[in-house]
Formats: structure tokens, sequence, C-alpha cells
């Protein structure tokens, strides 16, 4: 069997069972001649099992128009917050932790993410799934990130900065006398 020419690669995160003709979906596959509503209908009726879940899916569109998509799993940020019982990350990553991962709960997230990760090893997979850990203000067992102090702060007396020599002060310019 020959190998049938592709025409175009669409990368887009989809809701489990819940794909739509709308934006960015419906223009992007009507724009390389796919029937939208068909490939809209397979989708939803195959991930239904999965809806809560945000799906890395790539379709593959040939010249024929013909189609096929591969579901990636799920979003590494989904399997953290899934792992903690998150609603949600830290919307200030670098000052506001949000969560606490053990070892073992990073191991079994990056194992799950290890089929897409551009990795083999088990130890640098759990490092690239703790990165996303520290965009999302997770802190993870054994690794340590600074938080970053307030930015504002009183200076004293002391600390303001001195005027270069010569410079007259409003003091100076006071004492000689009205002019």
């Amino acid at each position: 069997m020959a190998r049938k020419e592709i025409r175009k690669i669409i990368k887009v995160h989809l809701k489990g069972g819940a794909a739509s003709p709308a934006p960015p979906l419906g223009p992007a596959l009507s724009a390389a001649g796919v029937q939208v509503m068909d490939f809209c209908r397979t989708f939803n009726d195959a991930t239904r099992s999965r809806a809560e879940e945000t799906l890395p899916t790539e379709i593959i569109v040939y010249k024929d128009k013909t189609w096929t998509y591969n579901i990636k799993t799920s979003l590494t940020s989904d399997l953290v917050k899934k792992e903690l019982g998150l609603a949600k990350g830290s919307a200030e990553p670098n000052r506001i932790r949000v969560g606490d991962l053990s070892q073992e709960q990073l191991e079994r997230v990056a194992k799950v993410k290890m089929q897409d990760l551009n990795t083999n090893d088990l130890v640098m997979a759990t490092r690239i799934v703790a990165g996303t850990c520290r965009q999302m203000g997770v802190n993870v067992e054994g690794y340590v990130w600074e938080i970053a102090a307030p930015k504002l702060r009183d200076l004293d007396e002391e600390e303001t900065p001195a005027k270069p020599e010569g410079e007259a002060t409003d003091e100076a310019e006071g004492e000689g006398g009205e002019k």
C-alpha cells in the first residue's frame, strides 16, 4: 500500500468529548478541506470518557482530504492539578505556592507523560514535570526554588543616597537670607 501524501498537520488542544466547529478548530479544518462536523462527531465519540481533560491533538490531513488524528496524553499541568486536587495553579507562582508534590507523585505523573516527552529516562522526565510544577506554583520534594521577596520597602534616612560634593542643599540656600 502506498503512503498518502500529507497536506497539513494541525495541532490543537481540545476538551474531551467537546470538540465544536467554533474557532480555532473549525477555521483550521475548513481551510484544509476537512468536513468539520464529521471530525467533531468522531472525536467526541472517541473521547467522551475523558470529558474533564484537555487533550493535545494532532490532526493529519492528506491530499485526498481524508484525515487521521493522534490524541496525546493530557497536559502536564492538568495531571499535576488532578494529582493534588487543585482547581488551578498559582496566579503568582514566583510568590504564592499552592501545593506540595511528593517524589512518588512526581514519578507517577512523569510515567504517565513519558510517552509524549522527548526522553526515555525517568529522571529526566521527572525534571521536566518539576519544571512545569515550578511554573504552576507547586513545591516539589527535593527541589528548592526561591520565592521572590516583595519589591517595595521603606528607605531609612541612613539609606538615602548622598548628594555629590559641590551640589547645594536646600538648607544651604536658605541660610544666606532673603533675596
